[in-house]
């Protein structure tokens, strides 16, 4: 779908047709972006309405679209699910943003509950006595919301990047002790993984022999490192953190050795 023009309601602004711009912007830098008050009745091809209008990315009538939880969407939530091919490299990226930035902004819009972003680009409303338009503050905050999600998209790439480092490191491995030949994001890939370890290069110097968490971003590891090292540090160890989730070794060796003398 070709996205030449975008139209949004004119007055203050919130972070749901903020965020309609900027994905407008991902999908096409080009874009027009009309703000209006009224909505047009027939538009030319190219041409998408949003937040505004009762079309298919309004969700202000009675009858507005929700998703599968009950929670309605929002006119982003709505632009972005028949846009995202145009802006993640992959599915897994779109639904995280839509989980972690998408539904919160939604909620926000739909009177359920506030969230930091929303008010960050609620934030760039002019103040009552400002000499700033509305126009002048919707264009400031777009600026930085488009900012917000191309960097998105570009940590969503590097992901991408480094998941198929790590499931070719993992291909080649034992199954439960994983050596990466550099630093890069682990755990989606390792989590769902057998590893219990894994091992990569530090920035300072040295290899990280670090535990595999339960789940991705939580603190209980699938296996701990030993007690005992927190008081007699194995061959070629340098430092053991007190939670045992994380030890440095001088070599890769050594630390691949230690972690076999957990797995047994």
């Amino acid at each position: 779908m070709n996205l030449l023009k975008l139209i949004v309601h004119g007055g203050e602004f919130h972070a749901d047709d903020v965020m309609c711009a900027a994905i407008a912007r991902v999908v096409n830098p080009d874009v027009q972006i009309e703000r209006v008050f009224q909505a047009p009745v027939c538009c030319e091809e190219g041409t998408v309405v949003a937040d505004i209008g009762g079309g298919r990315y309004d969700h202000h009538q009675q009858d507005a679209e929700k998703r599968e939880n009950g929670d309605k969407y929002a006119a982003c939530g709505l632009l972005l699910r028949d846009f995202w091919q145009q802006i993640f490299p992959d599915e897994a990226s779109y639904r995280r943003f839509d989980d972690e930035v998408i539904r919160p902004i939604e909620l926000a819009d739909n009177g359920v509950v506030l969230n930091p972003f929303s008010l960050a680009v609620s934030s760039f409303v002019p103040n009552w006595d400002s000499e700033e338009t509305m126009d002048q503050g919707f264009e400031k905050a777009v600026v930085f919301v488009t900012g917000f999600l191309e960097r998105q998209i570009e940590i969503a790439k590097s992901e991408l990047r480094a998941r198929c480092l790590v499931e070719k490191a993992l291909a080649q491995s034992d199954g439960n002790i994983v050596v990466l030949p550099q630093f890069c994001p682990w755990q989606n890939t390792l989590v769902p993984s057998s590893a219990h370890f894994v091992i990569y290069p530090s920035n300072r110097g040295g290899y990280n022999l670090q535990t595999v968490p339960e789940k991705v971003n939580g603190f209980i590891p699938k296996e701990n490192l030993p007690e005992e090292w927190l008081t007699e540090l194995p061959e070629g160890c340098t430092f053991v953190h007190q939670a045992r989730f994380l030890a440095a070794f001088d070599t890769g060796e050594h630390a691949v050795f230690a972690a076999r003398s957990i797995i047994g």
